[in-house]
Formats: structure tokens, sequence, C-alpha cells
């Protein structure tokens, strides 16, 4: 992996009960301004709405930063539907792949509020 990454790889259930070690990984991540991040979520078989909560609470933080999380999960997942669902899907930045989305944020030159195409 790139030294300008941090790649948090999560598996599993995302709920009340995991969300403030999903919470303080990110806010690491967050303290460390000369690395981008890539969630990959393709591993995730649940994901409350506290989940989510954490998620759009860390997108928005990082974009306040000026810089981007990149999400990267399964389009026949739990975590996919449920960003379509809610619409939050059009707000982040999604991929298929931890090489595209790696690839992305290297080489994006990314404004806050842009979207990515799904890859």
């Amino acid at each position: 992996m790139d030294p300008r990454i941090t790649l948090i790889t999560l598996r599993g259930e995302i709920d009340l009960a995991s969300e403030r070690r999903l919470r303080a990984d990110l806010s690491a991540a967050a303290g460390d301004a000369s690395r981008a991040v890539v969630l990959d979520m393709r591993g995730v078989t649940f994901l409350d709405s506290t989940g989510l909560a954490v998620l759009v609470h860390a997108d928005q933080q990082f974009r306040r930063q000026g810089r981007s999380i990149a999400c990267v999960i399964r389009d026949d997942g739990a975590v996919g539907r449920l960003l379509r669902a809610t619409g939050i899907h059009d707000d982040l930045l999604v991929f298929r792949v931890v090489d595209a989305a790696t690839s992305h944020l290297l080489g994006n030159g990314l404004q806050p509020g842009t979207h990515a195409p799904r890859r």
C-alpha cells in the first residue's frame, strides 16, 4: 500500500456496539492530513444508522479539511443497498476496488463536494 494512504478495512457488523472503534479509527486518520483515507467496506454484512452517521460525519469532517474518504463497497452488499436507499451513495466517493480508490485519491486533485464515478 502506498504510504500516502491509510487503509481501514471493515468487516462484519457496524452498529452501536462497534461504532466507537470505527469513530476512533476515522478520528486518528483525520489527524494525519498528509494521508488519504480508503475505507474498504466490502466485508461489512450489516450497517445500522449509528454506523451510517459515523460515516457521514467523518466524510463531512474530511471535506472541511479539503480531503475525501473513498469507500470501497460491493454493489450487491448490504452497505451498497443502504447507501443507495438513503441517497448517501451520491454524496460519497464510492468504488468497487481498493486500487481504483487509491489511484483516484492520489492522482485526482478532487475538490470537496465533487463526486467520483462508481468504479
